[in-house]
């Protein structure tokens, strides 16, 4: 063999483990992911980055991918008329439907890489909620807040997700609830409740991600929500994990699919990051989880 041979062969050795890799990598190594929505939009505005990803990763067409959006009736839009007539609710929940499964078509490359699941609970404006305005326009809440409507709900929704949290090889990625929108702190404190209550039998992990355009509005705030939920771990039972997007994809996707609750208010907190951040919630650590600390009642209590 000569000099020429002997190094095409130590290169094509050098390249080969890296090659495998990379035809092997997913940023998401779990095969069943589950997005888990309060509102039809905030998968793209909080994971919209992370499903690009894995799409030009080559990975998503080969996962199980399911989106089940929370609070799926809706009579609200971007010029909110607080109008609960039938036809307005029927119009804009149809609207909302039809603007995010053409949004997770183009996501997820075809209608056949997801399904697409509605709740069917009834959004804040519904249950005639009211709170302090979010970043985004919706009303603010939690614990002390919740009525006997947000605490059915609660409950409806932890019993909901615990056959998801019972399954092997499964991710499930929740928002943080930056900006504490009332219907975003139901869903996640109702995961993490269900997760808590099944303990060692739980299999599924779960990613909180960060809410927009919360988080990009309020980047003193950013941590707020996650060193809550840190305080009521054990150490280090959350890990981060950044990754550079293409957040002109987001922009464009929420430009052209959302136009019920477009806003020009939501483009500079879409514009303001170059990394989407989630976090690794470590399943060893879920039977863990202590009781918030603004629950003062046995629904919301870690037992």
């Amino acid at each position: 063999m000569n000099k020429l041979q002997t190094s095409l062969v130590v290169l094509s050795l050098a390249m080969a483990p890296s090659l495998a890799t990379a035809q092997n990598y997913s940023t998401i190594p779990e095969q069943n992911l589950y997005f888990l929505s309060p509102h039809p939009d905030d998968i793209l505005l909080t994971f919209g980055g992370l499903i690009s990803k894995l799409a030009n990763e080559g990975s998503i067409k080969q996962k199980t991918n399911v989106t089940e959006v929370f609070f799926s009736l809706s009579n609200y839009t971007t010029n909110h008329l607080d109008v609960l007539t039938n036809k307005r609710v029927l119009d804009v929940t149809k609207m909302r439907y039809n603007e995010d499964f053409s949004a997770h078509t183009e996501m997820f490359g075809s209608w056949d890489n997801f399904r697409y699941k509605t709740a069917g609970f009834y959004d804040a404006p519904l249950r005639l909620y009211k709170g302090s305005a979010t970043a985004g326009g919706g009303p603010a809440g939690s614990f002390p807040d919740f009525r006997q409507a947000e605490i059915d709900v609660y409950e409806r929704i932890a019993a909901d997700v615990t056959p998801v949290l019972k399954q092997d090889n499964c991710a499930a990625f929740v928002l943080l609830a930056n900006g504490s929108h009332i219907d975003h702190f139901t869903v996640r404190e109702a995961i993490m409740k269900a997760a808590h209550d099944l303990g060692s039998q739980a299999k599924c992990q779960i990613y909180f991600g960060e809410d927009q355009p919360y988080t990009g509005a309020n980047p003193d705030k950013a941590m707020n929500e996650l060193d809550s939920i840190k305080a009521r771990l054990p150490n280090n039972a959350i890990t981060k994990i950044s990754y550079w997007f293409n957040k002109q994809y987001k922009l464009e996707m929420f430009k052209k699919y959302y136009l019920s609750q477009y806003d020009v208010g939501y483009i500079p907190p879409l514009e303001s990051a170059d990394f989407e951040n989630i976090y690794k919630w470590d399943m060893s650590t879920y039977a863990d989880l202590k009781t918030h600390q603004l629950c003062s009642s046995d629904f919301c209590t870690m037992k």
